[in-house]
């Protein structure tokens, strides 16, 4: 049976095992995007990003997959600071098992409300199971306020109204914050905190108010308007592409304004942008294999902008004015086959 207090386990080895999941997870994902402070939105779909269009399209493992990723060493890291200062709390009120329903829970909950929510955007992180932990505090402490010293009892409700008040309005105050999955996480550790709370005392209750919570859940699933799927060599293009435009766009516009040396120039452009349009062209390669007209389209425009790169290259390593004239005609050209796709396909 639950102890509410003094605490029920002594061990939090569960709170350790969610930290050191998400910090491996973050190592591989900063390894495969080349960079720790920010992961491109095409890695975190690779990795199992909560892609709405994806996830409501027969991938709904990415309702688990996302709550172990994070998009930069900051997101990952404060992340990780409050669900250890909680967890190392809350795991020891309702012991390993229940604390690791009340995380798991709270943590598919609030990426359901996320795609609920918006399906236009890639969501991940621990955040949202995080707040299920404070509302699983919440939980056990109005169910166990007799049982508990009233000096605890006020100073840890305090602390996490103050946290969830807090952090709710700076959700809120900062752009591209998930709030939606915020609050689904907070209201299902809410609801999963109460009943892992007065199950072990009440199992009927505790019982029947999983079986409706879990109903509660799929109705609301199968409830969300499903998007139409993209074609997949159209999202691969479109996650990737523009991205590497822009950077490409950036690095005319600075030789032109003489803010980067030439050698500097050709560096970026055989380490960085000559593969990562080689590996533009072999997506998009394959996917024509399988018959994609799409794919063909954006075939053409890639080999045009890997081609005209080349050409690039070849005017500041010779100084040749004719390799130079060459790059920008086939920019022109590019452009040109990229407008002649549809533009409701290929966002810009």
């Amino acid at each position: 049976m639950l102890v509410p207090f003094p605490l029920s386990a002594t061990s939090t080895y569960v709170t350790r095992v969610l930290v050191g999941l998400n910090v491996l997870a973050f190592l591989g994902l900063a390894v495969a995007a080349g960079n720790w402070s920010h992961i491109p939105s095409a890695v975190l779909i690779d990795w199992g990003g909560n892609d709405g269009v994806l996830t409501l399209n027969g991938e709904a493992w990415r309702l688990l997959s996302s709550v172990f990723l994070h998009g930069g060493l900051l997101h990952i890291g404060l992340n990780m600071l409050a669900l250890y200062q909680a967890g190392n709390l809350v795991e020891r009120m309702f012991g390993p098992l229940r604390f690791a329903l009340l995380y798991l829970a709270s943590g598919l909950l609030a990426s359901l409300v996320s795609v609920w929510w918006r399906q236009d955007v890639v969501s991940v992180g621990a955040s949202g199971a995080i707040f299920g932990v404070f509302g699983g505090l919440l939980s056990y402490l109005i169910v166990h306020r007799r049982q508990m010293p009233r000096a605890a009892y006020a100073r840890l409700k305090t602390m996490t109204l103050s946290f969830v008040g807090y952090s709710l309005l700076i959700g809120f105050a900062i752009p591209g914050v998930d709030n939606a999955a915020h609050v689904g996480g907070l209201l299902g550790g809410l609801a999963a905190g109460w009943l892992l709370s007065i199950g072990p005392a009440r199992p009927s209750a505790g019982m029947a108010g999983s079986v409706a919570l879990l109903a509660l859940a799929v109705f609301a699933w199968h409830d969300i308007e499903r998007p139409a799927r993209p074609n997949p060599a159209v999202a691969v293009f479109a996650a990737r592409q523009p991205l590497l435009a822009e950077r490409q766009r950036q690095l005319v516009e600075d030789l032109g304004a003489g803010r980067i040396a030439e050698r500097d120039a050709v560096r970026i452009i055989d380490t960085e942008l000559k593969p990562n349009w080689d590996a533009l062209i072999a997506a998009m390669a394959a996917q024509s294999a399988t018959g994609n007209p799409e794919a063909r389209q954006l075939f053409a425009y890639a080999q045009l902008e890997r081609a005209a790169l080349e050409a690039l290259e070849l005017g500041l390593r010779t100084g040749h004015p004719t390799w130079l004239e060459t790059a920008a005609r086939l920019r022109l050209e590019a452009n040109r086959a990229l407008q002649g796709f549809s533009h409701t396909q290929v966002p810009r």
